[in-house]
């Protein structure tokens, strides 16, 4: 009879550091997503000039200038209006966008975006309902566009 309730010792406390080891997971994914800094512009912001960032930044408002990132991701989201260019990794356009999307990794055109410029990126996706006006480069295999231009230019 001891070892049986023994037995039921070593589950029970082999399911609390199982349970443990969940809750410690958990509170790490929670602590780096924090970590993740996302910069979020509201409907009522206005802004014009140059934007730098290296993370994740939303705009809902409005917005005039260029918006430049190297590692970071721009979202444009429904309510916002942005006369730029917008050069990073990764962009998300949901709202309106007047000029040049550049991207070294993705582009997603969400169903009510409406894009009036050119866009160059190593991914798109389109969803239907949008509004694209422009020429599209798009380049899964990652060829870097500038030197390849170059190359053509002196044949």
């Amino acid at each position: 009879m001891k070892k049986f309730f023994k037995k039921d010792e070593d589950l029970d406390l082999l399911s609390y550091e199982n349970n443990k080891n969940i809750k410690e997971n958990e509170f790490k994914k929670e602590k780096k997503m924090s970590k993740n800094n996302v910069t979020i512009l509201t409907p009522d912001v206005e802004i014009k000039g140059t934007i730098k960032f290296n993370n994740v930044l939303e705009m809902n408002g409005k917005f005039e200038g260029d918006l430049i990132t190297k590692d970071g991701e721009v979202i444009v989201g429904e309510t916002g209006e942005v006369k730029a260019n917008l050069k990073g990794k990764n962009a998300t356009i949901e709202g309106k966008v007047e000029g040049n999307v550049t991207a070294s990794e993705k582009i997603e055109l969400k169903n009510k975006a409406q894009l009036t410029g050119d866009l160059t990126a190593k991914t798109l996706s389109i969803e239907e309902g949008v509004l694209f006006v422009g020429k599209c480069n798009v380049n899964p295999s990652g060829i870097d566009m500038e030197n390849a231009q170059k190359k053509e230019t002196k044949k």
